[in-house]
């Protein structure tokens, strides 16, 4: 299945990155150690509305073993130390190698600091080995946000600053794009939450999951996973479209990827107000559905 999702557009992607990582900036130090189509996700302002009070989650099927996995002799781990002067912060990102051919897959967290589920799913997927290809785990994007529990910083909201066709606008964004350069994934997957749901409020997003054009079927079996686990129709997960940067808002990280990199990408937004440890289980189901769409798992 990773062939047919990824084939198409591959070459021109390798060549695009190639290009820009040539051409970089350089700011940045590596080391190593259901809507219309015209709803855009990750919609949320600080303001808006919130549903508290929504009720219990029904009992949770499953466990953790849905994401476990066995560790390959010939894997690797290894970590990017992406230090960024300015901002006297550094990016930890993983890059956990199986020693197998496969994909690249790219898992962030932690964009807006206030989005607790997003980031600390993504913590727990480091301990992910994949069978084949490469997992690239960068848990918490956006560190200042996160200390403070916002989603915005001084320099405003980082998931704005990745213009389709311009360079990003802010350190932060630069140096989350030149992870993108230099790890060449074949899958961008950015966890999120919203104050709301997906269809039933007109800024609502969570419960779905955004993808680009061609990565329906990949997204759809991340839905199944967490799907499955849910007795309650209205908090189930819908499916939708990562839309054109024409439409707002504009400058989203996976609007960069998907259109300009021309990179299967992924949006996964749960609703905040459910519980805290069923967010995290179902960011990590869809996750791990996803992963096994590509073919980094068995």
């Amino acid at each position: 299945m990773y062939a047919e999702i990824m084939a198409e557009g591959k070459h021109g992607r390798r060549a695009f990155l190639s290009a820009a990582a040539a051409a970089g900036a350089g700011i940045t130090q590596f080391s190593a150690a259901r809507a219309s189509e015209t709803t855009n996700a990750c919609t949320r302002t600080d303001d808006s509305g919130s549903n508290a009070g929504w009720g219990e989650v029904d009992s949770l099927a499953g466990t953790d073993s849905e994401t476990t996995t066995t560790e390959a002799p010939a894997s690797e781990s290894t970590s990017l130390d992406v230090s960024i002067a300015e901002l006297d912060v550094s990016l930890d990102t993983s890059v956990i190698d199986s020693g197998v051919e496969g994909p690249t897959a790219f898992v962030v967290g932690g964009v807006h600091g206030d989005e607790e589920a997003g980031y600390r799913a993504a913590d727990q997927i480091l301990d992910w080995t994949p069978d084949a290809g490469r997992l690239v785990v960068l848990p918490r994007a956006n560190p200042t946000a996160i200390a403070q529990n916002t989603r915005t910083t001084d320099a405003g909201d980082l998931n704005r600053h990745f213009l389709v066709d311009d360079g990003p606008t802010t350190p932060l964004a630069q140096a989350l794009w030149d992870i993108v350069e230099q790890v060449e994934p074949d899958a961008v997957l950015s966890l999120h939450e919203s104050q709301g749901i997906y269809g039933s409020e007109p800024s609502g997003v969570g419960q779905a999951i955004f993808h680009s054009h061609g990565a329906r079927d990949a997204a759809q079996m991340g839905i199944n996973r967490a799907n499955r686990t849910i007795r309650k129709r209205r908090i189930m997960f819908e499916r939708g479209l990562i839309t054109s940067p024409s439409i707002a808002p504009s400058g989203l990280f996976t609007e960069k990827t998907a259109y300009e990199a021309d990179i299967p990408s992924f949006i996964i937004e749960t609703y905040e107000e459910l519980p805290l440890d069923a967010r995290i289980r179902w960011q990590k189901m869809i996750t791990k559905g996803v992963l096994d769409y590509l073919d980094l798992y068995n």
